[in-house]
């Protein structure tokens, strides 16, 4: 239950009355003013929390020309992984299958049941260390498809620090460029090893080399210089006047360094504040103007009755 905040009386489920039955304050305008700038000033430095959130996630995106290119470059590496970095034909018995190693070829090969008789193929004999080069070289296209979701994901969030997600997300992508200029040599390796292959199983499969994985660094390679750009540049935030000071403030409330109801309020002036000030007291003082003028008027038309009284 609530109690009185003045004499501190625990108040029952039956008291419904906004008088306290012990003191007979008026529990709902007790210290109103009090209550009201309070939360004036709560309101003040709240609602410059989120004015700065919009703004940082305003720069991030489209803050300047380089943002913009990075919402699309991020794109380039998922689309890079559509281009096939090798090729493959699945020779059976009644059946025949070509597929690449890229996101739709994997994808139809897996729907087929080619891919996964290719992956069994890796503890099978003769011929299992030849099909475990095949093992390797998905594991390497998954890695890279792996490193290009976590830069899409990184450019998504980059407004949680306009400071240091480009850092992160250059540093990513430099790891894509070497890993994939890697892979390329490990894959091409691969091909002309199987090709070399003299086991009868190396009629099952036939393998091509393509240039999927060197389109993959150019597109990590674009993204990397986008994020260093603007990591040397960096990403300017537009703030009025005030609000980063307010934040500041705001934080060390939360905190419990400061204590709220010792701020004034407003609690950071600003040109803003000081208009509101100015019209304010235009504001009284018209009024005062009115109310002297009336009472003159009052006192005068007074006056004129007792002389008439006085006349007659």
């Amino acid at each position: 239950m609530a109690h009185c905040p003045k004499c501190g009386y625990k108040l029952k489920i039956y008291n419904v009355s906004q008088f306290c039955p012990k003191c007979g304050v008026n529990l709902r305008f007790y210290e109103f003013d009090k209550t009201f700038y309070r939360e004036a000033k709560y309101a003040e430095l709240a609602n410059a929390t989120v004015h700065v959130k919009i703004r940082r996630l305003k720069a991030s995106f489209i803050g300047s020309k380089l943002t913009i290119l990075r919402l699309v470059a991020a794109l380039f590496p998922l689309i890079a992984l559509l281009v096939p970095a090798a090729s493959f034909t699945l020779r059976l018995p009644f059946f025949s299958e070509d597929f690449a190693l890229s996101g739709l070829g994997l994808f139809g090969s897996f729907s087929s049941g080619s891919l996964m008789y290719l992956l069994g193929m890796n503890s099978s004999s003769p011929g299992g260390e030849t099909y475990g080069l095949f093992f390797k070289a998905l594991v390497l296209y998954g890695i890279a498809a792996v490193l290009a979701v976590i830069i899409l994901l990184l450019t998504i969030l980059c407004f949680i620090s306009v400071k240091n997600m480009q850092k992160i997300t250059a540093v990513v992508a430099l790891t894509g460029v070497l890993f994939s200029i890697v892979s390329f040599f490990v894959l091409n390796h691969f091909v002309d090893f199987w090709d070399k292959c003299t086991v009868d199983s190396n009629e099952i499969l036939a393998a091509k080399s393509g240039f999927g994985f060197l389109v993959l660094a150019l597109a990590f390679a674009i993204v990397f210089i986008i994020n260093l750009l603007l990591w040397i540049k960096g990403i300017p935030v537009e703030y009025d006047e005030g609000m980063e000071e307010r934040l500041e403030i705001y934080r060390k409330v939360k905190k419990g360094e400061i204590d709220l109801d010792s701020l004034p309020q407003p609690v950071v002036e600003t040109e803003a504040t000081r208009k509101i000030d100015e019209e304010i007291a235009k504001e009284e003082a018209n009024l005062a103007r009115l109310k002297a003028e009336r009472e003159a008027e009052e006192s005068n038309s007074q006056g004129g009755e007792n002389d008439g009284k006085e006349e007659t």
